[in-house]
């Protein structure tokens, strides 16, 4: 929870309604609408097989409308260090600060002296468990970024049974989204992985040191870990790569 290098990993259903105001956070997210379509700002969208990165300190929103949508997202610690704040501390922080005011469309508000205080409720979250305000840095990138996989060709790896492509590259955080795909009986082999490695299954069936994998299947590869990936039927996965914080 305290790490630099925490993370979350969650596949979710997001419904059409939700609204969050212009804002930024302390760390970093990647969102890949598998269905529907996720609002970024206005008339900006990540649509379907497209993948969005959410650099550190960087502004966005509004976000309301787009459509019903599939995400999975990642959000891990950015290169500052702060890390964030888990799904746990944060339901039990918005609890205790709901005594004392209210959270509404991303606000949160309080009253003193017949005057009323309006400020981001993830800020205000933040302050009261860390017991300070976010310390925001100059953001390496100005925007969020929407990759667009499908619009990049397939590369051979020397393997005539497997083929590569990278999506994007950001050094600033040492994070490298990619894909891979599998012939039928092709195999992979990881070693000695340096970066915390998330495998996340579009379409096929595979296996990887006896486990299953199928569609939408997500595994988790540590650093300094390995294993051998092989391809029961025709197998393509994206592939996100975070190196550790420094």
């Amino acid at each position: 929870e305290d790490s630099p290098d925490n993370y979350l990993l969650v596949m979710s259903r997001e419904p059409k309604p939700y609204f969050s105001p212009r804002h930024r956070h302390p760390w970093d997210q990647i969102r890949f609408c598998l269905e529907g379509k996720i609002p970024v700002a206005k008339e900006l969208y990540i649509e379907g097989g497209e993948i969005g990165y959410f650099p550190e300190a960087a502004h966005y929103g509004p976000q309301e409308g787009g459509e019903d949508r599939i995400v999975l997202l990642l959000q891990f610690g950015g290169a500052s260090g702060q890390g964030f704040i888990g799904p746990e501390r944060l339901k039990q922080a918005r609890l205790e600060l709901a005594e004392h005011g209210t959270f509404e469309r991303g606000a949160y508000s309080t009253e003193a002296d017949g005057q009323r205080n309006n400020r981001d409720a993830y800020e205000a979250v933040w302050e009261h468990v860390k017991g300070a305000p976010p310390a925001y840095v100059e953001p390496a990138y100005k925007a969020p970024i929407v990759m667009r996989p499908q619009a990049l060709p397939w590369k051979s790896t020397g393997d005539k049974w497997v083929e590569h492509k990278e999506i994007g590259v950001f050094p600033h955080r040492g994070l490298i989204v990619s894909g891979t795909r599998m012939d039928a009986g092709a195999s992979i082999e990881f070693e000695r992985l340096p970066s915390l490695h998330f495998l996340f299954v579009l379409e096929g069936r595979g296996e990887l040191e006896g486990e299953e994998l199928r569609k939408w299947s997500a595994v988790r590869l540590l650093p300094g870990a390995g294993g051998k990936l092989s391809a029961i039927e025709q197998l393509e996965f994206l592939e996100l790569a975070v190196a550790p914080v420094i």
